[in-house]
């Protein structure tokens, strides 16, 4: 969940000493972003080893082609285009050998993603992540980015390859879908962790 990491930290400076062969810039910035890419990388391959290999090969990726890249004006959300691609060419070489279904990212949201008032925690975490589960792919992706990660509607949009607007409807289209299936219940818990 967010909080284990400084998501208001500008990561801009360690990038640039990252691109004067800085390895101790390279280890804060590994430090700072392996976990909100872990659980991003679990989350779309399913499985943990997958996802841990995926990360890695990002950072050594990243590393050894950094003077290509350049200078970063985001370097969270280059890390999460960079991961997102990789985790898409996992799957397609999974699809390849005939394990895994579908083209997008297939997030699945369990219960302990989702922070809930205690007393009612269980039977809501049990419906939330059964409503979740039910949306379409892309706006399960946009609801865990946004909600989940805490990012932007614009890094969102960059991660995804689509435009600011799609996101949006994606996202506003997720939340009437969600209403619609839990009839009179209310949203606010789904949202919590980012109200609070």
């Amino acid at each position: 969940m967010p909080g284990t990491y400084d998501q208001g930290e500008d990561l801009t400076s360690y990038w640039e000493a990252v691109l004067q062969e800085d390895t101790r810039a390279y280890a804060h910035i590994h430090s700072h972003l392996h976990p909100v890419l872990f659980r991003y990388a679990l989350a779309m391959l399913g499985d943990e080893s997958l996802a841990e290999d995926a990360v890695q090969e990002v950072f050594i990726r990243v590393w050894y082609r950094k003077k290509e890249t350049g200078s970063l004006r985001n370097v969270r959300a280059f890390f999460f285009i960079a991961l997102r691609r990789q985790a898409l060419n996992q799957l397609r070489g999974i699809r390849s050998m005939q394990i895994l279904p579908g083209e997008e990212p297939d997030i699945e949201f369990s219960p302990e993603d989702i922070i809930i008032a205690a007393e009612q925690q269980t039977e809501q975490q049990l419906k939330l992540s059964q409503y979740l589960n039910q949306l379409p792919k892309r706006q399960k992706e946009v609801i865990y980015l946004r909600f989940y990660e805490e990012l932007s509607y614009p890094e969102i949009a960059e991660i995804m390859k689509v435009n600011y607007q799609s996101v949006i409807n994606l996202a506003h289209k997720a939340i009437a879908q969600l209403r619609n299936l839990m009839g009179q219940a209310p949203l606010w818990w789904l949202f919590f962790k980012v109200l609070t």
